[in-house]
């Protein structure tokens, strides 16, 4: 293999490995934002819930995302 291919080698793995960084951040960053906007949602409607002193059932479904369902009775 001549030096100029293996560069060429190195810099396709380098973009590649690069790429997969960048996705990987992506999805850390949508799954924190997610969690956090959800957290956020849960405290407002509980908070509304008890301040209008209504029962409610919360459930959480996923802990990593806090994807939830909630309804008052």
């Amino acid at each position: 293999m001549n030096p100029i291919s293996q560069l060429l080698d190195d810099n396709v793995k380098l973009a590649l490995l690069l790429v997969f960084a960048v996705h990987l951040a992506a999805i850390v960053v949508m799954v924190l934002m997610q969690h956090h906007f959800h957290n956020e949602e849960i405290n407002i409607l509980v908070s509304g819930a008890v301040a209008r002193d209504e029962n409610y059932e919360l459930v959480i479904h996923n802990e990593l995302t806090k994807a939830y369902s909630f309804k008052t009775k």
